[in-house]
């Protein structure tokens, strides 16, 4: 059995919300995946892309890396091409897998095209291009030409913007038409969803995704087809793909009417409550406005109970919105005449204008801020 595993967009470092927690949870991942390929015995790791959520790893994304890799070293290779994630920004600075390729002999790094053999039952070939910018598309677009199947099983790794999946001026690089024929399974990075589509030429084009949920705009997708890896088996021409679920921190959008807020309230209460690890929730507030104090002071119940918790959209009704500005009015006036249109009262809009007028003070701020959302100090905010 030839048996690889396609990850991406691991994005170690990333760091959501400025929380320890899902950090780790991201480092977490990236473990859970390594354990599989060790659990699997597959022949190679494909990792297509954005493996450090930016070109400067801090040191604790690096340690990560290493110390996960250091259980595959000499045992299963790592093959790596760069996301625009990874990519330098700056002259002089160097692909982070470079580190871990040149100088530690971790990782197989692929970039330019280049092509690495993997003799088994049959020769396996995977090739790999780094992330490549739109404003240098034509470059790509040449590259994908010139790059040729050269073995029994053909293995092509990319981190590109696809048109039919990124419709939008700037956003895409290439279409389905520039892919190259003869490759049994091209393995595409940058999509954090899964997803994957039969080729003309039989070949399969696949999304693995992130193994976390790197942005809130994913939790669709997690509900639908799971966060992990791509197990993929090519031992015969055509790959067998299955679909490899981690246990990640779970997500959810949840709707509150501030006109049901008690029962809501109960109800996603119950729900993170039968969760095996405390979940993030985005809030869409629906319904007809509330105070802000009164609001908060409500959602405390969720504190104990999830990880983290968010307004994510705000969709009450509030009215026309009529502020009269007069020739005399201060700054400090006509936000206080907007803020009473939005239904704060004058405690909240004193303690809003306060904060305003020491924006860069941060120990004048923060108790502000903390009493304005009505918690305790010592809480979890």
């Amino acid at each position: 059995m030839i048996q690889i595993l396609h990850i991406s967009d691991t994005h170690l470092g990333s760091r959501r919300y400025s929380l320890d927690s899902r950090e780790q949870d991201v480092y977490d991942a990236f473990n859970q995946l390594i354990d599989i390929a060790i659990r699997e015995h597959v022949k190679a790791i494909v990792h297509t892309g954005d493996l450090f959520d930016v070109y400067h790893p801090q040191v604790t994304s690096i340690k990560v890396a290493i110390d996960a890799l250091n259980k595959i070293k000499d045992k299963i290779p790592f093959i790596s091409i760069p996301g625009d994630h990874d990519t330098p920004k700056r002259k002089g600075y160097i692909y982070p897998q470079r580190l871990l390729s040149e100088s530690l002999n971790l990782v197989t790094f692929l970039s330019d095209g280049e092509c690495i053999e993997i003799k088994d039952q049959v020769k396996l070939s995977i090739c790999g291009i780094r992330h490549i910018p739109t404003v240098s598309a034509q470059i790509l677009k040449d590259k994908l030409k010139s790059i040729k199947p050269s073995a029994e099983r053909n293995v092509l790794m990319l981190h590109q913007g696809l048109k039919k999946k990124l419709p939008y001026d700037g956003s895409w690089q290439i279409e389905e038409g520039d892919l190259p024929q003869g490759f049994q399974y091209i393995a595409l990075g940058h999509f954090h969803t899964r997803f994957k589509e039969i080729l003309p030429d039989g070949g399969i084009l696949s999304i693995a995704g992130s193994p976390e949920i790197i942005r809130d705009e994913e939790i669709e997708g997690y509900e639908k087809y799971g966060k992990g890896a791509y197990l993929v088996d090519l031992s015969q021409k055509q790959p067998d793909i299955q679909p490899i679920n981690l246990n990640i921190r779970p997500q959810e959008i949840f709707n509150i009417n501030t006109n049901s807020i008690d029962s809501d309230l109960e109800d996603l209460v119950k729900k993170c409550s039968s969760y095996s690890k405390k979940p993030i929730i985005h809030i869409v507030l629906q319904g007809e406005r509330i105070e802000k104090t009164t609001l908060f002071k409500k959602l405390r119940v969720l504190q104990d109970i999830t990880e983290y918790y968010r307004i994510a959209r705000d969709e009450t009704t509030w009215g026309n919105i009529d502020i009269s500005v007069k020739s005399s009015s201060s700054v400090n006036q006509l936000i206080r005449d907007y803020l009473k249109q939005r239904g704060y009262n004058d405690q909240e809009m004193d303690l809003i204008v306060e904060m305003i007028n020491h924006y860069d003070e941060e120990e004048i701020v923060n108790p502000l801020l903390v009493k304005l959302v009505g918690l305790d100090e010592n809480r979890r905010s």
